[in-house]
């Protein structure tokens, strides 16, 4: 990793607010693309730097979401700090908070007074509820939309609802955010003019759900009598673990009943949607894996041309041929946590990353430089330590 940004948004300034994992996921995108994201910290810092294994103050939780960043730690409840907020928004295109509605004002970030005399500021809040409704306002946690969104519901399936256990909805608010983001930088290119988004945590998390969970609940006042698709979403145990499969087309239930001999393989159409045979067939098949190795079924449903593949375990994820072969994941070294391995960006550019990684850095690793950048003498700086608005080195 360098510490020199470079991409397609190299020169882009973003000024980062956030904290946990929705917001600074959007910036990490950012950032890795070669956008110079300053990440302003509370004086004890994201509350995700001491989440999990950790050394020096950087867990691996926040590496894995504030790579590509620089890091600057500021006490917003002094009354100096108004001074490098000022400054900061003066040097920015993007601010980005995921306060609530509300806090943001208590720190001059809201809105109105952030893009007072900045037309060209890119405004970016990340929020839960929004204002609106009963729950505007309220606080949120992935784990509180994923059951407000109908993510639980259709996890339980016909048992009892269930949560993903993964910050998924963290995550596509991020992705969204960072789109969204890349969008108004885009508008202002041709007009100079900045923009004020909002992106909500169960707006997002409702968009996401829609296409297809929602399928059925899409025409209104029309009911389908189909199996629901998410009713698709199920493994299948083989005698050493599980495997996953899917069928979708006619075509494929044929080739998976004629290859496995199950009755009635040539009665079944050629094309077309999977029909209503496909559950019983599964069953059949389920029986019949059940008695293979995971390695000996998805080699089998590979050779009729049936989309499967192994449950792969935390452990062997990232050692996995495919991931390594692609390079999704690579080692870097870190300056505290040492040797470490993280997925790369999900998205290249001609075959190589879009801009050049940087480790996530330590708490208020860049105060001085930052502070230096916008214009502050070091006498400034000094009396910014003594007052407490920034840490002084070794605190």
């Amino acid at each position: 990793m360098s510490d020199v940004p470079a991409g397609p948004l190299a020169g882009v300034n973003i000024v980062d607010f956030t904290a946990n994992m929705s917001g600074p996921m959007a910036t990490m995108i950012l950032g890795d693309q070669g956008a110079d994201v300053v990440k302003v910290e509370p004086i004890k810092g994201d509350i995700l730097r001491d989440v999990g294994l950790r050394n020096g103050g950087v867990s691996a939780y926040f590496a894995n979401l504030n790579r590509s960043k620089r890091s600057i730690a500021v006490d917003l409840a002094k009354t100096d700090s108004k001074r490098i907020v000022d400054a900061l928004l003066d040097w920015a295109d993007v601010l980005i908070h995921n306060f609530r509605p509300g806090v943001d004002a208590k720190h001059g970030l809201d809105a109105r007074t952030a893009r007072s005399g900045r037309p060209g500021l890119i405004y970016v809040a990340v929020n839960g509820f929004g204002t609106a409704g009963p729950y505007g306002g309220r606080p949120a946690y992935d784990h509180v939309v994923q059951a407000m969104s109908g993510l639980a519901a259709i996890q339980g399936g016909d048992g009892d609802p269930s949560l993903i256990r993964n910050g998924v909805v963290d995550k596509i608010t991020g992705i969204s955010a960072a789109q969204a983001i890349t969008a108004a930088l885009l508008q202002r290119a041709s007009t100079g003019e900045g923009q004020e988004l909002e992106v909500q945590m169960l707006g997002v998390a409702t968009a996401f759900q829609w296409p297809d969970g929602m399928m059925d609940h899409t025409v209104v006042g029309a009911k389908s009598n189909e199996p629901s698709v998410a009713r698709t979403f199920r493994l299948t145990k083989t005698s050493d673990g599980h495997l996953s499969l899917i069928l979708v087309t006619a075509a494929r239930v044929k080739r998976l009943a004629a290859g496995l001999g199950i009755d009635g393989a040539t009665d079944l159409p050629d094309s077309g949607p999977a029909g209503p045979a496909t559950g019983r067939i599964l069953r059949v098949a389920a029986q019949r894996f059940s008695t293979m190795t995971t390695a000996e079924a998805v080699d089998l449903l590979l050779s009729w041309d049936i989309p499967a593949a192994p449950v792969v375990s935390l452990d062997e994820l990232a050692d996995h041929p495919q991931i390594r072969a692609a390079g999704y994941v690579d080692e870097f070294d870190h300056p505290v946590l040492g040797r470490i391995q993280q997925a790369n960006p999900a998205v290249s550019f001609a075959g190589e990353r879009a801009g050049t990684l940087r480790p996530a850095p330590t708490l208020g690793q860049h105060t001085t430089e930052v502070l230096v950048q916008l214009g502050f003498s070091q006498p400034d700086v000094d009396s910014f330590r003594r007052s407490g608005v920034v840490p002084s080195p070794g605190d």
